[in-house]
Order: structure tokens, then sequence, then C-alpha cells
């Protein structure tokens, strides 16, 4: 195999390492494409191919925004958010605002269990107490999910 043949194949696979990773992300298989894109021409250029590392340039330069079209119109429609995905909440209710609020164990708190809290029922956990059922808690941290209570 000639020279320019395994610079046009260092190039070539270097271009589909790229493309791969529009859709299968994670920056490494994309670095090795871009060092292989240009080291194919660097290489090119220090065989004296002045000729296939200009037409390798070209077709280079002609990509990117191949590439970023691509990557926008059709790899972009899988992997980014879209307009009624961008206020997604995990949780159905929100829950900051029971810091401060007192309700009653409706089960054994051995640290978690269910408490009432505005009339609704909550699970919730201690700071490792043990607190018997009936017994007044007050909310002291809300951290995504996790509502933490104490002792009245």
């Amino acid at each position: 195999m000639g020279e320019q043949n395994v610079i046009i194949l260092v190039f070539l696979c270097g271009l589909l390492a790229m493309f791969i990773e529009l859709f299968i992300p994670g920056m490494v298989l994309g670095m090795f494409g871009m060092l292989a894109v240009v080291g194919s021409i660097i290489y090119a250029l220090a065989l004296g191919h002045t000729t296939t590392a200009t037409v390798l340039a070209v077709v280079t330069i002609a990509l990117v925004p191949a590439f970023f079209l691509l990557w926008k119109n059709v790899a972009g429609k899988f992997l980014a958010l879209k307009e009624q995905e961008k206020d997604f909440r995990p949780s159905t209710k929100i829950v900051e605002d029971l810091v401060g609020l007192e309700g009653e164990a409706l089960s054994l708190l051995r640290p978690s269990g269910i408490a009432r809290l505005n009339d609704e029922r909550h699970d919730v956990v201690t700071r490792g107490e043990m607190l018997e059922k009936g017994t007044r808690v007050k909310v002291i941290e809300v951290s995504g999910n996790r509502i933490v209570v104490r002792k009245v």
C-alpha cells in the first residue's frame, strides 16, 4: 500500500470516528478522530505530498459546518432536551416549603416512616432517633425528596 493510500485511510478513519462521536458522545473517539485527521494532513505535508495535504485540508474545512449542521439537526434531536422537558421535576410535589411545619408521626419512625404534614402523608426521616406513632414532629430540613423531622 502506498504512502498516499495510508494517509487517505487514516484521514477517512478519523472522519468516521468523528462521525460516530456525534451519536455516541464521550469525546475520546472524537479526539482520536480529530488527531487522525490533523495527523494525516501533517504527515502528507512531511512526506512532500502537498496536493494530497491541500485536498485533505480543504475537505476538512468544508466538513466542519456539515458536522455542526448534522449534530444540530440530527444528533441534537436525540440527545438534547426538548422544550417541554426543560422544567421537568421528578417529584410531583414541591416540598421545600415544608420546613418549619409541624405534624404527627403516622407510623413508628425508626428512623424513617410516615408523617402527616399539612393534612398530607409524607415519607420522613429523623436524624437517627426513634419516635413513636402519634409523636408531634417538626420539619427541620428538606433536601430533594428527603424530609428530615425532629420531635417537637
